[in-house]
């Protein structure tokens, strides 16, 4: 183990001892963990056996994503973490089709854009994409292709910075009523790829009874371009599964709503149309290449059941939603405008497919159906069963 390995070690365990934490290995996994409970596993999903948390009693006051964010802003800001705002959701030349982690608000330093600085500590909220567990959202609950990134971020932080910050989260999750004693953080330690460099970090991922709410980072051998070598203290979770960790609502889309629509709608839908309005509100549009054919595949989970759902009242829901955090450069209304014209598409080119046809699809779903109608390439006698086919 090198040197600096060494301390970074000795710190992190000298910080849990202080405060009571009990050093163990799960029994499942063999991973180790630190817990205050006397508990036979880490915590994780498949080791707790399920989501857990939601045998806990929900507290009498419902927390708001929204009021969530706002707490976490106000708790840090008082305690000196310059409130960054969030980097554009779809940025030219970068490593990620989208932004996918808070930390990317250091990029420039990370890849040596700009000269090395001292230490900087900041907050964010920051809306990311990531669409690696777009195949779990119908299976498992707990899952979304996107969702908010609440961070702190330390830029050349110490050992003992990255724990006074860890510290402090610990405090937060207690002042939310999301009691520290039912936590397990699981030690992990990972070897990144970021542009070809490989980035150590020392990983603590935060398990609350089955449910990973957060992960706690530090890099600690961030290689610059001036030859120095820096850190970077990144602790963070996802603002959805914080909200539904201390509320123990039945699932996991009533913290992000709407309410109206939860419990009427498949959260594949739901989930789909929520990317697609952070997608489309951004600037992008559906193509057969990078972020637009990201687009056109989230939409597509829609079509089948485009017909049968309030498109226009979920677009605005979830963009008023995603601008409470990031500037979206579209409108409301051509954001609609992309993801309507986009199921339309879908839907025009699976009539062709029922039918062996092959009438122009860039068209307004009725207007395509009247057109070929009118032209006698659907016998009206079959619209019927068409609909019944394609939707």
């Amino acid at each position: 183990m090198k040197e600096s390995d060494s301390a970074i070690v000795a710190v992190r365990d000298d910080f849990f001892a202080r405060r009571n934490w009990q050093r163990k290995q799960c029994q499942f996994c063999l991973e180790e963990y630190y817990t205050k409970r006397d508990l036979p596993h880490c915590g994780s999903y498949r080791c707790a056996g399920g989501y857990q948390f939601l045998n806990i009693p929900a507290p009498k006051v419902y927390l708001e994503l929204g009021a969530c964010a706002e707490n976490f802003r106000k708790f840090f800001s008082v305690r000196e973490y310059r409130l960054h705002p969030p980097v554009a959701i779809v940025r030219s030349e970068e490593r990620t089709l989208f932004a996918s982690t808070a930390g990317q608000i250091f990029d420039d330093l990370i890849y040596g854009q700009s000269p090395q600085r001292g230490q900087q500590q900041c907050a964010v909220t920051q809306p990311v994409i990531r669409l690696q567990g777009i195949g779990l959202v119908a299976s498992l609950d707990g899952i979304s292709t996107s969702f908010v990134h609440a961070a702190t971020e330390c830029w050349n932080a110490t050992t003992e910075r990255h724990f006074n910050s860890l510290d402090q989260w610990l405090d937060f999750f207690s002042g939310l009523g999301l009691h520290v004693g039912g936590l397990c953080l699981k030690l992990k330690r990972a070897d990144n790829d970021w542009a070809g460099r490989t980035v150590t970090s020392e990983m603590l991922k935060i398990n609350y009874d089955g449910l990973e709410i957060g992960v706690a980072n530090l890099f600690f051998n961030i290689p610059h371009q001036s030859g120095a070598i820096a850190t970077l203290s990144d602790i963070g979770v996802g603002l959805e599964r914080l909200v539904w960790a201390v509320n123990k609502s039945p699932a996991y889309f009533n913290g992000i709503g709407p309410l109206s629509s939860v419990t009427i709608h498949k959260r594949v839908a739901l989930d789909a149309i929520r990317t697609a309005t952070l997608m489309a509100g951004s600037g992008v549009v559906p193509d057969h290449k990078n972020q637009g054919s990201k687009l056109r595949a989230i939409v597509g989970l829609v079509t089948e059941e485009a017909q049968h759902l309030n498109l226009y009242e979920l677009v605005r829901y979830y963009y008023r939603q995603w601008t409470s955090f990031v500037n979206l450069p579209v409108s409301r209304e051509q954001t609609y405008s992309t993801i309507w014209s986009e199921i339309n598409r879908g839907l025009n080119l699976e009539t062709n497919r029922v039918l062996g046809i092959d009438e122009p699809f860039e068209q307004d779903h009725e207007e395509f159906l009247r057109r070929a109608v009118q032209k006698r390439v659907i016998p009206i006698a079959r619209l019927w069963d068409i609909k019944r086919r394609t939707t």
